[in-house]
């Protein structure tokens, strides 16, 4: 009887690894507009400021010092990828270990067009001058260990939905 609830559970991990943790790209039905979003390289008079923060397995926090923080424009294509990778379009995180999906097609201008910065000692993160309009806020805290003589990148992002006004400063908390 164990083996069998064990061959079951086994089936069904196989079935859902696709949807989970797949290691092919996942073919995305939005194509990537450069119109939808060129308007973030528009020098504005909003801010965003903030701090990120990782919950790692082992019940550490991890902050975002030294590493880097996205801010991605809202559109049809980014609302699919970030819905794909956290679950939601809102808020959320991704650790490494849970295997980020790739995606197909991978626009080289969608990465064009992000705004990036890095947090200082404190774990705080800025953009200033920046357009009014709808962001996601995306802290990358990754760096790499040593696992088998193989260097293996660890730690995961952490991602929240901004709406920003003409000459608005926003304060925003990434932990979740």
């Amino acid at each position: 009887m164990k083996n069998l609830s064990h061959l079951a559970s086994s089936i069904f991990i196989l079935l859902l690894s696709p949807l989970v943790f797949s290691l092919e790209p996942i073919q995305l039905e939005n194509t990537f507009n450069i119109d939808d979003v060129k308007w973030v390289k528009t020098v504005g008079n909003s801010s965003i400021h903030g701090k990120a923060f990782l919950n790692l397995k082992n019940n550490e926090t991890k902050g975002c010092a030294g590493f880097g923080v996205e801010l991605l424009p809202v559109a049809k294509y980014s609302n699919e990828r970030i819905f794909k990778t956290y679950g939601n379009n809102d808020h959320g995180q991704i650790l490494m270990e849970d295997n980020p999906p790739k995606f197909t097609p991978d626009a080289k201008e969608y990465h064009d067009m992000v705004i990036k910065t890095t947090c200082n000692s404190n774990n705080e993160f800025s953009f200033n001058n920046i357009s009014a309009g709808e962001y996601y806020v995306i802290g990358f805290i990754i760096w790499e260990i040593n696992e088998n003589a193989k260097a293996v990148k660890t730690g995961g992002a952490v991602i929240k939905k901004i709406k920003v006004a003409p000459k608005e400063n926003v304060e925003a908390l990434l932990n979740f």
